[in-house]
């Protein structure tokens, strides 16, 4: 069985500036991402997504004391930059001429893990994936393949932001982005021990509303795992009869 390692967790949502906020349950004033990695003319020109995505690698890099100059990420995003590309298509729907440079590039689906390497001058593996409902369970594969393969360590990042009208889903959900540093072998910030993904039947990640319909529920529901200190399987979703879920142990292992 798969067998990897966390030493760091990020979050960001509206509300909640971390992973401690939310496992805590303590909401805080609905700020903008920080972004802080990303310098300020970068920032400006980044879209809300990719600040989002900044902010959740930065704090999960820095709970395990590493360099993201130094280390593969790897995004996961069942809508990547839906709200871009919408805008977009009703510019040019409505014959408003072709979009904005800036607007055109950001569109890309890895265009904040662009930014997180542009930032911090990584020019070593990036990549992103998008899964629908099974995203963080197939990001999550992406990095333990690269880990297997490579060894050391990587970040996984899981973001996404609720679609615009007319494509707004049915159960609104808010936007979020986590953040996971995962490595090969256990060191001395290491957090809990993953092994997995499988699949088992099941439900849906267990997460408060407007969360729990959120494409990223898995891993967030991973990520608060890992917080607060608790074993055991933890569901990446989605519910049914081949849901994908991981088991987590402490830091130690058993």
């Amino acid at each position: 069985m798969i067998e990897l390692y966390a030493g760091g967790v990020g979050l960001w949502a509206p509300g909640f500036a971390d992973v401690a906020a939310f496992a805590a349950g303590l909401p805080g004033p609905a700020a903008a991402p920080r972004a802080e990695i990303l310098p300020a003319a970068l920032r400006r020109r980044a879209s809300p997504l990719a600040q989002m995505v900044a902010t959740a690698a930065a704090q999960a890099a820095a709970q395990a004391g590493i360099d993201l100059a130094a280390v593969p990420l790897v995004l996961g995003s069942a809508l990547g930059e839906i709200g871009l590309a919408v805008t977009m298509l009703g510019e040019l729907r409505q014959g408003e001429g072709l979009p904005s440079p800036t607007r055109f590039h950001n569109s890309v689906h890895n265009g904040p893990a662009a930014y997180v390497s542009l930032a911090t001058g990584n020019r070593g593996f990036s990549t992103a994936v998008a899964a629908g409902s099974e995203t963080p369970a197939a990001a999550l594969l992406e990095v333990a393949a690269l880990l297997l393969e490579r060894g050391g360590e990587a970040i996984l990042a899981l973001a996404d932001e609720p679609p615009p009208a007319p494509f707004a889903p049915a159960r609104p959900f808010p936007p979020l982005a986590v953040a996971i540093h995962l490595s090969a072998r256990p060191g001395p910030r290491t957090r809990a021990v993953l092994r997995g993904p499988r699949r088992a039947a099941g439900r849906s990640p267990d997460l408060p509303a407007p969360f729990a319909d959120h494409p990223c529920a898995g891993g967030l529901a991973l990520a608060r795992a890992i917080e607060a200190g608790r074993g055991g399987e933890v569901r990446l979703g989605p519910a049914g009869e081949r849901g994908w879920v991981v088991d987590l142990a402490g830091g130690g292992g058993p």
